[in-house]
């Protein structure tokens, strides 16, 4: 006899493994008002049907591979773009203009980082294919400064047009549907037939894909990971905010998967230091991000996990070393924060950058690659062209 461990995308999805609808008609509708084309039909099997219809029976099977074990040596290039024409007066990406030269943006930003390839997916994820199921993981814990929904808006575009990526393949998700909702409601543009997933739907309504059994220990306690990630997809985009943290400093490419685990509160104050890295190191949540794309259209400079942006340095960069991004993104703030005679977040609190790197999760020096810029400091990463909202 052979016992099921699992469950099959259609079941979590559809909610026959025991969990609520994930996508329902009232998200599908309520989220992602028309901008030209439409949804799939949405009702109990709408997830499930979308993806039979593009002709793919993908493995029920997430990630695999090992954890890294030695530190990277060298370097590894990271790829930056910045355009004033991305952000509005307001700090907005959500008109057309506003839209199309983001658009603009990413395209450059991955040829870029695939070495100019017009193509860059076969470059960036080799594994990937029409058939791969596409995680891009956001960040909406805040609602005041989710991820823009004009950068999801473009990647989509960009596995759609260039790789052929079936649109239903493609999941945007978080930690929780009620904040994707929270966060996008009146602002986000069409996503192509792209699916809208939360792990569960809220703190009160656990139905969704939800977590698998706990992974292990990790500082006193067993994290659960987001089956989004171990069983309803095969890669993961990962798409944070750029913006300061009380404890770690920063947030981008690492920091991010907290958003993956069901105890994320567990890890912060004295526990951050280590357990960021070895978080991140868990092998389902390694082996599944092979890009990171960092929305810093807006940048929090000076505040924390629930403040509103400060700055619009109107830049998306993007490397397939998070760790190699992640010193960037320190670098990148201190600049920011350099432009109002502020000082520099504290090299304390990015400890665990060093730690990253002993574990073997990336380099921790980068190679800079400008794929285009409206700033007259591009040298100095732009500073010029961003808006200070404090102001």
């Amino acid at each position: 006899m052979t016992m099921k461990t699992g469950f099959t995308r259609r079941e979590i999805l559809t909610g026959t493994a025991g969990a609520a609808v994930a996508v329902s008609a009232g998200a599908l509708a309520g989220c992602f008002p028309g901008v030209g084309g439409q949804w799939p039909d949405a009702g109990p099997d709408a997830a499930a049907d979308a993806a039979s219809s593009c002709g793919c029976t993908p493995p029920d099977a997430g990630p695999t591979g090992d954890e890294p074990k030695s530190p990277v040596v060298g370097t590894s290039p990271v790829a930056t773009v910045q355009r004033d024409d991305s952000i509005d007066s307001k700090g907005k990406s959500l008109g057309q203009a506003q839209l199309d030269a983001t658009q603009s943006m990413v395209d450059a930003l991955l040829s870029s980082l695939a070495g100019g390839a017009a193509n860059p997916w076969p470059t960036l994820i080799p594994s990937i294919g029409a058939c791969t199921r596409v995680g891009i993981k956001v960040n909406c814990l805040n609602s005041f400064f989710p991820t823009s929904p004009a950068v999801v808006r473009a990647i989509i575009a960009s596995l759609i047009t260039k790789q052929g990526i079936c649109p239903s393949n493609i999941l945007v998700w978080d930690r929780r549907l009620d904040e994707l909702n929270s966060a996008w409601k009146n602002s986000m543009p069409l996503l192509q037939g792209a699916q809208l997933v939360g792990t569960v739907n809220s703190t009160t309504d656990t139905g969704g894909p939800g977590y698998t059994a706990p992974w292990g220990k990790i500082g006193g306690s067993t994290p659960r990971l987001s089956r989004i990630l171990t069983e309803l997809t095969d890669v993961t985009i990962n798409c944070p905010v750029l913006k300061t943290h009380g404890q770690s400093g920063i947030t981008a490419a690492l920091k991010n998967v907290y958003g993956v685990i069901d105890i994320p509160g567990n890890y912060h104050e004295a526990l951050l230091q280590t357990a960021l890295p070895e978080i991140y190191r868990i092998p389902q949540i390694c082996n599944s991000i092979k890009l990171t794309v960092v929305d810093a259209l807006q940048a929090v400079t000076s505040g924390d996990t629930a403040d509103r942006p400060t700055m619009t340095p109107g830049r998306i960069f993007a490397s397939l070393d998070p760790l190699a991004l992640d010193c960037y993104a320190y670098d990148l703030i201190n600049q920011l924060r350099a432009v109002r005679k502020q000082s520099a977040v504290e090299a304390g609190m990015v400890s665990w950058i060093d730690y990253a790197h002993q574990l073997g999760l990336g380099a921790k020096e980068y190679t800079l690659a400008d794929a285009g810029s409206t700033d007259t400091a591009v040298d100095g990463g732009g500073m010029d062209g961003a808006i200070d909202l404090t102001i």
